[in-house]
């Protein structure tokens, strides 16, 4: 049968190529016709558009693209999703979906519209987070503002009237369906947290040895962290955590990230912390699995704020396939219950105080070096995060339960 993919986020983007394309490709594999309009970065490379547009096509997948400006504000967005819209109803009409697939709120909100009008298609919700109130928990919005009443409301809309509803942690489940009640009980809600290719991250000993030569590890401890930097992702804590180890063991922060790196800097030298014992720089996407195997453990912060409830760091399903136990905070996604579940891969930093860091230190120190540690995080990993066995298998049911 065919869906109508529509996605905000850009498949030559890291996080389309590890979200969304891994995806695409296993439900193609397993018979559905699919059909992508996405948005890309206005400053996207055409050499990088024509190999997403090659690596779909292999695998019968259509790709149809619209540039995204870097601006943030709600009406360049408006009108970037009239333009998308457009794209969509074209798309809608002349290939009669039987799915709509949409993944974030404003590629919803005009997928919504582009569904009621091909008869018999149903709307897939893809909720990737609560977007509102991230924009407020960041700074950008007050609550209660009109550009936050009018984000919230396309929200409660979407989540009301799809036909079917994924989102990526169970917290986010309970709060829609018990708390705010804003899901129907009649609606399918399905958890699909950010997956992995485990393939991808099956590193041995010879490429992790090598990672830690071109860092000049040696024997020191390593402490590893993959992704964005500043906003909500905790420098200092980071920081904090990272000198409590170094006062430990001889250590080393190896950082890979495309974000500034300054503030992180600022708060690891404000601790002592000396130039030699912290390397950050840039990886792509299939550089990472090798890059982070260096790593003896890795650390995970988020400031937690209500939009989290919603968020599940791939980051963290990054490291436990790779073997390596994780420092973690409190009140960020499905977090709270798999540390009470797991408290020797997953390292319970608490709210992030200075006590606590300290104690997150002590015990991921020891973690790391307890026996059979690798071996439980890379099986966690299988069983919470495969991407075929729990990502596309989800995905596939949901798809026939709704569309079959």
């Amino acid at each position: 049968m065919g869906v109508l993919y529509a996605s905000q986020t850009g498949m030559t983007e890291p996080l389309g190529q590890s979200q969304v394309v891994p995806y695409l490709v296993g439900l193609a594999r397993a018979g559905w016709r699919i059909d992508v309009v996405t948005f890309e970065p206005e400053d996207a490379a055409a050499g990088a558009i024509a190999q997403v547009r090659e690596q779909l096509g292999d695998h019968g997948i259509g790709y149809t693209w619209m540039p995204r400006s870097r601006a943030h504000d709600v009406w360049t967005k408006t009108r970037e999703s009239a333009r998308a819209l457009a794209q969509l109803l074209a798309a809608a009409m002349s290939r009669r979906p039987r799915l709509v697939h949409a993944r974030a709120t404003l590629a919803a909100t005009v997928a919504h519209l582009a569904a009621r009008l091909v008869p018999g298609a149903r709307l897939l919700f893809d909720c990737r987070g609560l977007v509102a109130d991230e924009y407020v928990d960041f700074g950008h919005w007050q609550r209660g503002s009109f550009k936050y009443r009018m984000m919230k409301q396309a929200e409660a809309n979407l989540f009301r009237r799809a036909d079917a509803i994924v989102v990526l942690t169970d917290r986010m489940r309970r709060w829609l369906r018990d708390e705010s009640r804003l899901a129907p009980a009649s609606t399918p809600i399905e958890v699909i947290p950010c997956c992995v290719d485990l393939e991808r991250f099956a590193v041995d000993d010879a490429t992790r040895a090598a990672a830690r030569a071109q860092l000049g590890a040696g024997d020191r401890f390593v402490l590893a962290y993959a992704g964005n930097l500043n906003a909500w992702y905790c420098d200092e804590q980071m920081a904090e955590l990272f000198a409590a180890i170094r006062r430990r063991v001889p250590a080393l922060f190896a950082v890979y990230s495309r974000s500034p790196s300054e503030k992180l800097r600022q708060a690891l030298a404000r601790r002592g912390v000396a130039d030699g014992d912290v390397q950050i720089a840039s990886a792509l996407p299939s550089q990472i699995a090798a890059r982070l195997s260096a790593g003896d453990a890795a650390v995970s912060f988020a400031e937690p704020r209500f939009s989290k409830i919603a968020s599940s760091p791939v980051k963290v399903a990054e490291y436990l396939a790779l073997g390596m136990p994780v420092a973690v905070n409190r009140g960020v996604g499905d977090q709270d219950a798999m540390m009470a579940a797991h408290p020797e891969i997953l390292v319970d930093a608490g709210l992030m105080g200075e006590r606590e860091i300290d104690a997150a230190a002590e015990r991921l120190v020891a973690a790391a070096r307890v026996s059979g540690v690798h071996a439980q995080a890379a099986a966690f990993a299988r069983a919470q995060f495969d991407l075929d066995d729990v990502g596309v298998a989800r995905y596939r049911l949901l798809y026939e339960r709704i569309a079959g």
